[in-house]
């Protein structure tokens, strides 16, 4: 007997449609979760470039401002010009200057001093800045006022960041609400800074971006100017210095660091600052008269002309001038090898220093210019008192030493911290 195959259930139509439109409705979902994800990746990538573009500019924009500090164009070290006030780019007398003062402590930032292009943020705003009063630029009218080296407490801060600031760079972003960046308003700082930033003191912030505030900003801390500042002085110094023994063949003696007559922002008075027998560390001497020298056995030719270290320097009595009106000899310690200074002429074939600061090593140095760096932790330089005091300028083990060497004792090895401005130069 033959048996009949049985069909099975045959599902309804229906349900076939049930089931074809689950499969499309998670297809769908599939395809329009990756056009989301496709779409995130996209605004990502793209508020990425925006942040490069904005941190690009600002950094080209520091770069600026420390190469304009280290090149000195008014015989300030380690000063900035003062902030654009008009939107024209530039920093001029009489519109940004006012005397020995910018016009305003915040502006745009002056790109054609700085002989660079414009740069602007990814918003495409141009960047905006910032300057302490300790560190503006004397302009071209007003000559050259005092440079306090980074003694001054009148220095920038921004909230929640440790350190002071010579100059703070700003990328504005786009207008928030209630900003307004055309016609009279265009120049307003008011318009493109947030928060206490629209209200500039000292004191800013670098708040996290949100609805009220979206500022980028990056500073340049106050030592990195008193460095750029502390490195031109030194070759200034060490290069007189050079001059001087090659003139006379043997280098003058330091002033004692406690000589009052070496501080302050005027000229020194005729006798003042002078060197001393027996001392080989100080205070860089002024006044000091070659001519001097032959009543007690210099062997100066009689052909070589006369000349007065006026202020320190071997020239003119204004040709330097800036080195004692900006307050720098207060900043620099000048160390002589005992068989270099004089007179009488020694034998100076080479010194007798051997100096090691950091990975730097200089043996048989014949003279050392230290430069002090702004004030550490329990150091003053506010008063005069204070200023005549060596623990407030250096720090162990260099302080140690240097006092040594104020006593006449020459230490076989002269330590320095590093990152300390160290001229160590030998002569010819």
């Amino acid at each position: 007997m033959s048996t009949a195959m049985r069909p099975g259930p045959v599902r309804p139509p229906a349900a076939r449609q049930a089931g074809f439109a689950l499969i499309a409705l998670v297809a769908f979902i599939g395809i329009v979760a990756a056009v989301f994800v496709v779409r995130s990746l996209d605004a990502d990538a793209l508020a990425a470039e925006q942040n490069q573009r904005t941190v690009e500019a600002l950094q080209a924009a520091r770069e600026a401002l420390l190469a304009f500090a280290a090149a000195d164009e008014n015989n300030r070290p380690g000063a900035l010009p003062c902030p654009d006030v008009d939107g024209d780019g530039d920093s001029l007398a009489l519109v940004e200057y006012a005397g020995a003062n910018c016009v305003a402590s915040i502006g745009r930032l002056p790109w054609k001093r700085l002989r660079i292009p414009e740069l602007r943020d990814a918003s495409g705003e141009p960047l905006w800045y910032a300057v302490s009063p300790a560190f503006n630029n004397a302009g071209p009218s007003n000559g050259l006022p005092p440079f306090m080296a980074g003694d001054t407490s009148n220095m920038l801060t921004i909230d929640g960041l440790p350190g002071t600031f010579g100059a703070i760079l700003f990328a504005p972003g786009p207008a928030l609400q209630g900003q307004v960046r055309s016609g009279v308003a265009a120049n307003s700082h008011v318009n493109y800074l947030d928060g206490v930033n629209a209200s500039p003191t000292l004191a800013f912030s670098a708040a996290l971006p949100g609805p009220a505030f979206n500022d980028r900003l990056l500073p340049i801390a106050r030592e990195e100017l008193v460095a750029i500042a502390e490195r031109r002085v030194a070759r200034e110094v060490a290069e007189a210095l050079k001059g001087y023994f090659d003139l006379y063949r043997f280098l003058p003696q330091p002033s004692p660091f406690q000589n009052v007559t070496c501080i302050g922002s005027d000229l020194i008075v005729p006798g003042g600052c002078q060197g001393a027998p027996g001392i080989l560390a100080g205070r860089l001497p002024a006044s000091v008269t070659p001519d001097a020298y032959d009543a007690v056995g210099s062997a100066r030719p009689s052909d070589r002309p006369s000349s007065e270290l006026l202020n320190g320097f071997a020239s003119s009595q204004f040709e330097r001038v800036w080195f004692q009106l900006q307050r720098w000899r207060e900043h620099v310690v000048y160390i002589v090898a005992p068989n270099c200074v004089g007179p009488p002429v020694t034998n100076c074939a080479a010194g007798t220093l051997n100096l090691r600061s950091g990975a730097l090593d200089v043996a048989d140095a014949r003279f050392i210019v230290l430069m002090a760096g702004p004030p550490g932790a329990g150091q003053t330089r506010a008063a005069a008192p204070d200023r005549l005091v060596l623990g407030n300028y250096l720090e162990e083990p260099a302080l140690s030493a240097v006092q040594a060497l104020a006593a006449g004792t020459v230490p076989p090895q002269i330590v320095v911290p590093a990152g300390t401005v160290v001229a160590t130069p030998r002569l010819n």
